[in-house]
């Protein structure tokens, strides 16, 4: 088989196993769904055309994650500086969850959104990838680019900032 359809044949492959995922974790990034659906495409597209950079020595959904956060960065950097700027340091609220997708992520999800959107984007980066996603702590390294014990230690600060935001937010104690 000629190399670039073996490698458009793996990308289609990759987009049915990961392509959800990769939505779902760029939503909860972006928190717009119109845009994480774009960002998902250009995800596998730039995928495609770096196909040729995968060695094969990690995972392809942790290549892909880091593509999937690259290219959510490069947006939020490029197409609203401002708000990204904020969102570095305080809180903005910005596209909602519809009501369909809080109740396909279960009923405390609302709650888990809210809490997450007020949080450091460091924290919540880490929170989304070790515990929504379900990354090891290697593979959480690999994709945000640091080293295990930096994973280990924003998670454990992140976990403590997201319990205090989720009590803030009325979720009761016994249930964090």
């Amino acid at each position: 088989m000629h190399e670039s359809v073996y490698d458009e044949v793996k990308i289609k492959e990759w987009y049915e196993l990961y392509s959800n995922q990769i939505f779902r974790y760029i939503f909860v990034m972006i928190r717009d769904r119109q845009q994480a659906r774009d960002l998902m495409q250009e995800t596998f597209l730039n995928a495609f055309k770096h196909i040729n950079d995968f060695r094969g020595d990690s995972n392809p959904r942790t290549w892909l994650y880091q593509i999937a956060r690259n290219v959510t960065i490069d947006y939020q950097r490029k197409k609203r500086p401002i708000t990204y700027f904020i969102t570095t340091f305080s809180p903005v609220k910005s596209n909602e969850p519809t009501p369909q997708e809080i109740l396909e992520l279960g009923e405390d999800m609302d709650l888990l959104f809210q809490a997450l959107s007020k949080m450091k984007p460091i924290y919540r980066e880490v929170i989304i990838l070790r515990k929504l996603k379900e990354f090891s702590i290697k593979e959480t390294a690999e994709i945000l680019g640091w080293k295990e014990s930096r994973v280990k230690t924003m998670l454990h600060r992140g976990l403590n900032e997201l319990r205090q935001e989720m009590l803030k937010g009325g979720y009761s104690s016994e249930r964090i």
